[in-house]
């Protein structure tokens, strides 16, 4: 409450003045009689059930002669005292007793408006409205110089309504007139006026009073703020229709204020409160010129942050950005600008700027875990794996309920090659799985890129289980996905000669779901191979070929199948011919040179036996949670 909050006004009989002896005794005799008065609670909380001592106790001083006060100290100590019980007794909810001492207060200075303000609101609830009333005319006969006791008694009037609100002499009117006619400086009473008139739906009398405000020759700029804000609630800004007629009348009001600051020492601050005003009301140009303006006089850093949004509005992105940087170089613990900046050069492709700033908000305490995972994604775009591993191992200890860290861990590692350690990190994240939220849970491509790494390391049952579990999660939207793990799992069980009618089920649907893809249609032909069906299999391996407008080095081993079917059908020449095809492709993978080199009856290098290669293989840069 704003009467409480001015508590200091009591202090108000030495200000400016010697304090006498007399007066430094009452102040602390007031600071005394709070401390008892403490004192007497502490006591009676210790034991429980006690009623609370609020007395405010004897005081023992060194010498009686420590204790003379003169009528002003003594007044102040009495109310200080007062004032103190009565926050205690409405802290406590004991309204009536509150009221009481609030009452003694107001004696003691009834030129404080905001207490009598208060105060008349809890005698109307005890006392009635007689008495709410004289505390708040007491107040204005005490504070001729002020508009707040009129205002505070029109407010009074606004919301408890005379017993006949049809009266032609409202005393709220008359409150507000009167402020208008004494106090036309003030830009508070014109606020309080629009909002009298308005809610009577007096728009011209309204109207009539921001006039009468328009032709002030103040110059303080906080009166044509005051006076804008009022201003605006007559002449709204949200009705399109009459936008353009209203800016009119409430843009000077602003435009005054911009004008009046420019010697305050609160230029900064008022200048920035008008360009808010023209940024929410859409009037870029003003908030642009008001703003380059505070940033070149001033070196504003909030006129910078606005004008990086305009920038941005304006599509001037490289003044955005050299904005931008300048806000972040000069605010280093900005960390909303921070993010700001490093999202900028990501968009610009700029991961290794994007990178140092994203590392800065974690060491500022700023980042969540979204960020700790964005930043390990960057670092494995930039291929710094290390980096991104120890990032992300830092970052399962910083929220070890996320099962994304040990997911990027592993991605890591795959890329870094180490196989058997991105097979323990995705063994770890799949586990944490199973104990946190739902939101948590890994999607297929998570599933798909561990099953590929079981199967590299020769875990072929493993592999098919996750590599299952990828298929039946991915949604029906991304059946391209979904078919490329059929492909994938069906190839893996053609080549351990294993589940061939179930391998055969999984290549049939991923070629219905993908119908002209070359990589499943040479999975398809292979499969009947394996079944013996050497005509149906060369259909398929050449259709497969037909689709590939150039032959590239990994579409060697289809070309590598063309020619073992020839083989089996007996055309030995054109097998013969397949083979050398495959050859000159210069397939790069061991596993392919090696059936190529035993095609042509090369001897094989020893060592070149190795695991099955898959075609076409989708993995993803990181694995993503549903």
């Amino acid at each position: 409450m704003s009467c409480l909050r001015k508590a200091n006004r009591y202090s108000r009989i030495a200000r400016g003045k010697p304090v006498p002896r007399t007066t430094r005794c009452a102040a602390l005799v007031a600071v005394a009689a709070l401390s008892a008065f403490s004192i007497g609670l502490a006591k009676a909380a210790a034991v429980p059930g006690a009623p609370a001592d609020l007395s405010l106790g004897r005081l023992k001083a060194v010498s009686d002669k420590d204790l003379d006060l003169s009528a002003a100290g003594a007044r102040l100590a009495t109310a200080l005292a007062h004032y103190s019980t009565a926050l205690q007794f409405e802290s406590a909810g004991k309204i009536r007793q509150a009221l009481q001492h609030y009452e003694e207060v107001f004696r003691a200075d009834p030129t404080n408006s905001d207490l009598a303000a208060h105060t008349a609101e809890i005698a109307l609830i005890y006392k009635g409205r007689d008495e709410a009333l004289r505390i708040l005319t007491g107040a204005v006969s005490a504070n001729p110089g002020s508009p707040e006791p009129l205002l505070h008694l029109a407010n009074f009037f606004a919301i408890h309504v005379s017993s006949d609100p049809f009266a032609e002499d409202d005393p709220g009117d008359k409150a507000i007139a009167t402020a208008l006619k004494k106090f036309p400086s003030a830009g508070a009473v014109y606020r309080q006026a629009a909002t009298h008139y308005l809610a009577r739906r007096q728009r011209d009398r309204a109207i009539q009073a921001m006039e009468q405000a328009s032709r002030q020759s103040s110059a303080d700029p906080h009166f044509w703020l005051a006076a804008g804000r009022a201003a605006q609630e007559v002449w709204p800004l949200a009705q399109a229709e009459f936008k353009e007629e209203h800016l009119a009348k409430v843009n000077p009001f602003f435009d005054k204020a911009l004008a009046t600051a420019t010697e305050s020492p609160e230029r900064e601050s008022i200048s920035l409160q008008v360009a808010q005003y023209y940024l929410l009301t859409n009037q870029l140009p003003r908030t642009r010129k008001v703003c380059e303006t505070l940033a070149k006089d001033l070196a504003s850093l909030s006129a910078r942050k606005i004008l990086y949004r305009i920038y941005k509005a304006d599509k001037e992105e490289d003044q955005a950005l050299g904005t931008l940087e300048t806000i972040v170089k000069d605010a280093p613990n900005d960390i909303e600008q921070r993010r700001l900046l490093a999202s900028e050069y990501e968009q610009r492709k700029l991961l290794d700027k994007a990178i140092p700033h994203w590392e800065s908000l974690i060491k500022l305490g700023g980042a969540e875990s979204a960020e700790y995972e964005h930043l390990s994604e960057l670092l494995l775009q930039a291929r710094e794996y290390d980096r991104a591993i120890h990032l992300a191992t830092r970052a399962t200890k910083v929220f070890p309920d996320v099962p994304g860290f040990q997911a990027l861990i592993a991605v890591a590692w795959r890329l870094k090659g180490d196989l058997h350690r991105a097979a323990e990190a995705y063994a770890a994240a799949d586990e944490l799985t199973k104990s946190s939220a739902p939101g948590n849970v890994f999607n297929q491509r998570f599933y798909f890129g561990y099953g590929i790494i079981l199967e590299k390391l020769g875990r072929y049952e493993d592999a098919s289980r996750q590599l299952e579990k990828s298929i039946s999660i991915t949604p029906q939207a991304e059946a391209e996905e979904a078919a490329n793990t059929m492909n994938y799992l069906g190839y893996m069980w053609l080549e351990l000669d294993q589940h061939l009618d179930k391998a055969g089920e999984l290549i049939t649907k991923a070629n219905q779901l993908e119908p002209n893809n070359p990589a499943f249609m040479d999975s398809l032909g292979w499969y009947l191979y394996k079944k013996g069906d050497y005509a149906g299999a060369l259909k398929e391996l050449t259709r497969a070929e037909g689709l590939l407008k150039e032959l590239q080095p990994e579409d060697a081993e289809i070309v590598l199948h063309i020619g073992r079917t020839y083989e089996k059908l007996n055309q030995l020449d054109k097998a013969r011919a397949y083979f050398e095809k495959a050859d000159a492709l210069n397939c790069p993978d061991e596993k392919v040179r090696g059936m190529i080199d035993d095609a042509l009856g090369r001897k094989k290098p020893e060592g070149t036996k190795g695991k099955p290669i898959q075609m076409k293989e989708k993995e993803e840069p990181a694995p993503q949670k549903k």
